[in-house]
């Protein structure tokens, strides 16, 4: 729902329509109980090996590096494992897929510093609504570092942003769990993209979170290493993962083949018009990538099929593989455009013109 500037209240959105309906049904019939209890198993296994995977690279890290060259594999490696869990176990888990026996699984995002009650009011439904809608979307909001969207302001500086974008990709993660955070609880219902401040039980895991984070990356540390030299390592963990956790998901949103509008057109089109059907808007915001790579599908929690997950976010992201070929073929019975890269380095040329293009003046501009 949002406001027109006659007062009136327009809604945005209409229901997912034919399309969805359908989509909901070939998911009950392919999703049987034993296909969603093999799935649980599945994930559960990835848990274990992404956990263990961050287990062994911060014992590695702390008690066997002897050396810059040491310390930097296990830098790369600790990012990667944590954003392993960020991407295949709390994502899942904190859209609801696994339902509320694996609920706490979501906690793992708290553990690596990032709160999983924001993650939930600012993903799931903010941008899981509004995909790609300019001041509704707070996941293509970078300004003034970054202009995604046709409908952002631009700055002159953003001309080099194919450039230096990629760079401070690496921030994402630090800023997240050292400020940005606490700026969005500070800011709460009065931020461009409302938020309710965190009380009761969500408060006491944001701090308790916090405090884990900042126990296993910096305090434990610290008693066998010199600060100065864990907080370099500690930053530089932070800094590749960020890369690693920005860049996917930009390829799935802020790429040349996905649609980006803005509330204010929203609202016009849906005077004019009528509103939009959610269902098909989501699929033309969003954009798969890497579809045959069982690699990019197992370490990236199905997220390179963005397309299926926001349709079917409570599905498990280990069904999306097999479910995408048929997914495809009802977005061209019913006339949804689908879109999709071959590949990862397909996905990250498209998603470097973008930033490009974004970066370029049209005439007046400035």
């Amino acid at each position: 729902m949002s406001s027109s500037s006659t007062g009136a209240t327009v809604p945005l959105f209409k229901g997912g329509g034919d399309f969805h309906r359908d989509l909901k049904a070939l998911v009950r019939e392919r999703l049987t109980p034993s296909v969603r209890r093999r799935g649980r198993i599945r994930f559960y296994a990835k848990a274990v090996t992404m956990f263990a995977w961050w287990a062994a690279s911060w014992t590695f890290l702390v008690f066997f590096a002897a050396n810059w060259w040491q310390a930097a594999i296990g830098c790369v490696s600790l990012a990667f494992a944590m954003g392993g869990i960020g991407f295949g176990v709390q994502h899942d888990t904190n859209h609801g897929a696994l339902g509320k026996r694996a609920k706490w699984l979501g906690l793992s995002l708290d553990l690596m510093g990032m709160s999983s009650y924001l993650w939930r009011e600012r993903h799931n439904h903010a941008h899981h609504t509004f995909t790609n809608v300019v001041d509704k979307d707070g996941d293509i909001d970078q300004l003034p570092f970054a202009r995604f969207a046709p409908d952002q302001k631009l700055h002159r500086f953003h001309r080099f942003q194919h450039i230096y974008m990629f760079a401070l990709y690496g921030f994402y993660a630090p800023k997240a769990v050292m400020f940005g955070d606490f700026h969005a609880i500070w800011k709460g219902p009065n931020w461009h993209v409302p938020v309710k401040r965190p009380r009761g039980k969500d408060l006491a895991v944001f701090i308790l979170g916090k405090a884990a984070m900042l126990s296993w990356l910096l305090f434990i540390p610290m008693i066998f290493h010199p600060w100065w030299q864990v907080l370099i390592v500690a930053f530089a963990a932070l800094w590749v993962l960020g890369i690693i956790l920005a860049i996917v998901f930009q390829l799935a949103h802020c790429v040349e083949e996905a649609d980006f509008t803005s509330e204010e057109r929203m609202i016009q089109e849906a005077i004019e018009n009528g509103p939009r059907e959610w269902a098909r808007h989501q699929v033309e915001t969003t954009v798969d990538f890497g579809r045959r790579s069982r690699i990019l599908n197992w370490y990236l929690g199905g997220l390179n099929f963005q397309t299926e997950h926001h349709l079917l976010p409570h599905v498990p992201h280990v069904h999306y593989r097999a479910l995408s070929p048929e997914f495809e073929a009802l977005c061209v019975q019913h006339g949804v455009r689908y879109n999709a890269h071959a590949s990862l380095t397909s996905a990250l040329r498209s998603h470097a013109r973008w930033l490009k293009r974004m970066g370029q003046p049209l005439p007046g501009d400035f």
